[in-house]
């Protein structure tokens, strides 16, 4: 049992799992776009993943460095290089429109770990921005990059998905801001600290009735898509609603970071039953 417990520790704290999200994520643009098989972004992606999200929250440089390493330090170094050194051998493989697309969101997440602001700031420091420039990221790697990999049309579809997808990150985001509010310094304004733990979730609330309802603008819309949306804003409602100050230890790093998943478990699963 031990071990066990080990081994799914060293998964969330070496970023595997929201790795897997981040990839889930692309998979349902993939599929909304009408594309498969594209298995070597998603291996891009995932890799990507685990590199970015181990420097920002180890590096020393993030200033997150003491609070969040609980397993091996040395098996997660070890992952991060090799990550890396394959991310930069699948970069070459990527077209130079995509590379370009990728980089701004490179950019911020250095920015988000490397103090480079004046006073020995970040952006994750910067007051009001954190939850922001994370939805930014996540919406351009999971819905911007991936269509413009593919070549697909930037429609009205691809906005309305843009826009959705940053609306759903940011909810997604908000348990992870109450749960912090014991870690979070006041300067850093985050949503809870602003207006507090029951008007964020009816901020977040409302963000995923627009979620919902920019559905029913798009061109070409299936019945899959119309009732994946919908489960899935019930989800996350139910996990939004859930969470609290005190919380179950993997609350937010493995149930919140599994609803990606279960968004596409979910679409997979209508595919299936509507084929």
């Amino acid at each position: 049992m031990k071990t066990l417990k080990s081994i799914f520790r060293f998964y969330i704290d070496s970023s595997i799992h929201v790795a897997l999200a981040i990839c889930a994520l692309v998979q349902i643009t993939f599929i909304k776009f009408g594309v498969t098989k594209e298995y070597a972004f998603l291996l891009f992606t995932f890799l990507g993943s685990v590199a970015a999200y181990n420097f920002v929250k180890y590096s020393k440089a993030s200033k997150l460095y003491h609070r969040k390493l609980n397993t091996s330090k040395k098996g997660i170094r070890l992952l991060t290089i090799l990550c890396s050194l394959f991310v930069i051998y699948f970069a070459f493989q990527l077209s130079y429109d995509t590379l370009m697309y990728m980089a701004p969101f490179i950019v911020l997440t250095v920015l988000y770990a490397v103090p480079v602001f004046p006073n020995d700031r970040n952006l994750r420091s910067i007051a009001g921005v954190k939850i922001f420039v994370i939805g930014l990221v996540w919406c351009g790697v999971t819905v911007l990059v991936p269509v413009v990999y593919v070549k697909g049309n930037l429609n009205l579809d691809f906005f309305i998905e843009l826009v959705q997808r940053f609306l759903f990150v940011i909810v997604i985001m908000l348990p992870f801001e109450i749960r912090d509010l014991k870690y979070d310094a006041l300067v850093l304004e985050t949503v809870p600290q602003k207006i507090g733990v029951t008007k964020t979730k009816v901020f977040g609330s409302i963000l995923l009735v627009a979620f919902l309802l920019l559905t029913a603008m798009k061109d070409k819309l299936s019945p899959v898509e119309v009732f994946s949306t919908i489960l899935i804003t019930i989800i996350t409602l139910f996990f939004l609603w859930g969470a609290e100050r005190k919380q179950y230890e993997y609350y937010c790093s493995f149930w919140v970071e599994s609803v990606p998943l279960m968004w596409l478990a979910i679409f997979l699963v209508l595919q299936n039953l509507f084929a």
